[in-house]
């Protein structure tokens, strides 16, 4: 009889494992979807699919995001064309904080004429700093590119001034970081820093940042947290 205390035991355990895996995966639910097929990348041909998943039991938020792309095809046994059936070209999956919502936008973040797509992942500083996972719209190869440092620059935005994208970011200072996008990555170029006084830098040609024009900070500027849409010359 010894010899069968282990095999139960250990069967239990097992079955109790599997219970509680499954009761946890069970215990997600969708908290929040958004959908466009009618402005992002090719209109009419592409589509977005972003849900929200929340776990009570953990707190945990859980994003799956999806690409779509309009395909027809030849249906041999009706013997005619199939149209607009949209297959899943590409799926993510990402942690997101508790706190925020999608907050879905739909925007062309490099200036080429599609639109892009970007949503909040997480808020920081207090919701001074929103930040957001961004998706580019590659034209040629008609994909989706997610650029992978994107949450590193909260408060992103497009400077039509400068053709680039803009980061905000709200710390001890106010930090505006002028950003190229390559790749699948955004790198910055130039930034202005104001706390007590006015910094502007840029980088050189070595890739090291080198202090272009210092400033006294003007205490009755209204628009201290607005950032700068310019460097050299420094413009509001």
């Amino acid at each position: 009889m010894k010899l069968l205390v282990i095999p139960i035991v250990l069967l239990f355990m097992i079955f109790s494992c599997t219970k509680n895996k499954e009761h946890n995966t069970n215990a997600y639910f969708l908290a929040e979807k958004f959908t466009d097929s009618l402005n992002i990348g090719e209109i009419g041909k592409t589509k977005v699919e972003i849900e929200n998943f929340r776990n009570n039991l953990t707190e945990d938020n859980l994003i799956v995001l999806k690409f779509f792309k309009k395909y027809s095809f030849w249906d041999y046994n009706k013997r005619k064309s199939v149209e607009n059936i949209w297959r899943e070209t590409s799926r993510f999956y990402f942690d997101k904080d508790g706190v925020s919502g999608i907050d879905a936008e739909i925007s062309d973040f490099n200036n080429d004429g599609y639109k892009d797509f970007l949503y909040v992942s997480g808020i920081a500083a207090r919701g001074g700093n929103v930040i957001k996972t961004l998706f580019i719209y590659d034209s040629k190869n008609k994909a989706f590119v997610h650029i992978k440092n994107s949450d590193k620059y909260p408060n992103l935005s497009f400077n039509s001034k400068l053709k680039c994208i803009n980061s905000i970011i709200l710390t001890g200072s106010v930090t505006t970081h002028f950003l190229r996008l390559k790749q699948d990555s955004l790198i910055e170029f130039a930034r202005v820093d104001v706390s007590d006084k006015i910094l502007v830098e840029e980088r050189d040609s070595s890739g090291q940042f080198k202090i272009i024009e210092e400033r006294k900070l003007k205490r009755n500027d209204d628009d201290f947290y607005s950032g700068y849409s310019n460097y050299k010359p420094l413009e509001k």
